[in-house]
């Protein structure tokens, strides 16, 4: 009789430690995958980084060519040109002012200098 009570408990302790084992080892599998997704996560965000840092550079070599570009057009022009593409001289210099008159809709006036 003895011996069956001792058999029961050694078989309750087995099953025991057989459901800790899974469970420990289902959760070691688990964190696992966790672990190798998101290292693969990490590694693709640092591989875009990578090729966002290059078009951005890319981009900025290609701004500064426009810059450039601009500025020497900028610099190329001269009266005689604007006068040889239709524009003329402007004694008259007029702008426009607004002014706000509180309590009434804004308006426009033009000053002639």
């Amino acid at each position: 009789m003895v011996a069956q009570v001792i058999k029961k408990q050694i078989d309750r302790i087995e099953y025991i430690e057989k459901i800790v084992f899974w469970f420990l080892l289902s959760v070691f599998v688990t964190l696992l995958f966790a672990y190798s997704y998101f290292l693969c996560g990490a590694m693709m965000n640092a591989i875009a980084e990578q090729n966002i840092d290059k078009e951005i550079a890319s981009l900025n070599t290609e701004v500064n060519a426009l810059e450039y570009k601009y500025l020497n057009l900028k610099n190329s022009i001269t009266m005689e040109l604007a006068l040889a593409n239709g524009f003329v001289n402007v004694d008259e210099h007029k702008f426009a002012v607004a002014t706000h008159v509180p309590n009434t809709v804004s308006s426009l006036s033009i000053n002639e200098n």
